[in-house]
């Protein structure tokens, strides 16, 4: 199978490293014109015989199955558009763009049906196995926790996007009934809080910039509680474990008990192994695999990060 490979980035050597596992042959792979850090990125993979050097505009010449696209997300729609002429299955990188006018082009292209976006973490085991909680459920509530490293919109839209995606892939769409934004003086997003429901979820969603915490997904149904934190890990939690006092603490503690625990693996990163295996997939079929996230639901989550900041 043979594929073109526009991106060089940190996160580039993560999707060669399961495109390659996948029986995926790179033949191809540029960014700009003569980028040094792409030939850089060439020789330190194993690809500079595969290196363009004429960047990604010599890639989509190329005869190949279908193309990966991961650069910088202020210039992968305008890109896409034109790999998108190719009319061959391409992987692109989530959030695809900050600005749905740009989404929206690309939804109204002939061949938008040839677009995967590379939402890694709805390949996640333990999210599907959340998913699996939900739908058994008869709802309850949830609270989401988005911390980030840094400030700011882009930030935030880059970074949150994957856990909204995961929120309506569990929980399905949810209406945001009231939120409170703090900017800080320079006039970058702090935080948000939102409180969003639907007929059977209510959830509180707190995004908040250079705490000390995780992301994180906890679910509160019935009498247990499914807890995603680091979201590559769950926990199932039902009833409570009495702990005594003892020399390291005076107090009697109720814990809650864990019946049921899994992380990912770690060969690969979390989800890009399951996300290529599908893409393979879809590849041969052209036709929408069971995790794999469409240009139109790209969209929608780009909508709800954006409403959750205006």
């Amino acid at each position: 199978m043979k594929i073109g490979f526009i991106g060089s980035g940190s996160i580039s050597k993560f999707h060669v490293s399961a495109l390659k596992n996948n029986g995926f042959n790179i033949i191809a792979l540029g960014t700009k014109e003569n980028s040094l850090n792409c030939e850089k990125f060439a020789k330190e993979n194993f690809l500079l015989d595969s290196y363009c050097k004429g960047g990604w505009q010599e890639v989509i010449e190329k005869k190949v199955d279908a193309f990966c696209l991961c650069i910088d997300t202020n210039f992968t729609a305008e890109i896409l558009l034109e790999v998108l002429n190719k009319n061959k299955p391409i992987l692109v990188e989530k959030p695809i763009s900050y600005k749905i006018s740009e989404i929206d082009s690309l939804c109204d292209h002939k061949n938008s049906h040839n677009i995967f976006v590379g939402y890694n973490r709805r390949f996640y085991s333990v999210i599907n196995k959340a998913k699996l909680f939900c739908e058994n459920s008869e709802g309850g509530t949830v609270y989401i926790s988005i911390p980030d490293s840094k400030r700011g919109a882009k930030r935030f839209l880059s970074n949150a996007c994957h856990i909204v995606d995961i929120a309506r892939y569990l929980l399905g769409d949810f209406e945001i009934l009231n939120k409170v934004i703090k900017n800080n003086t320079d006039n970058e997003m702090e935080y948000v809080m939102a409180l969003c429901s639907n007929e059977k979820w209510t959830i509180s969603f707190n995004a908040h910039s250079l705490i000390p915490a995780n992301f994180g997904i906890t679910i509160n149904s019935g009498k247990k509680v499914f807890r995603l934190q680091p979201i590559e890990k769950y926990d199932l939690y039902e009833g409570l474990e009495v702990i005594e006092p003892d020399n390291n603490f005076p107090l009697r503690r109720y814990m809650p008990k864990v019946i049921s625990s899994c992380y990912e693996n770690a060969d690969f990163k979390p989800g890009f192994d399951f996300m290529y295996k599908e893409f393979l997939e879809f590849v041969h079929t052209n036709k929408p695999t069971k995790n794999s996230v469409n240009i139109y639901e790209a969209r929608e989550t780009l909508k709800k990060c954006l409403e959750f900041l205006q």
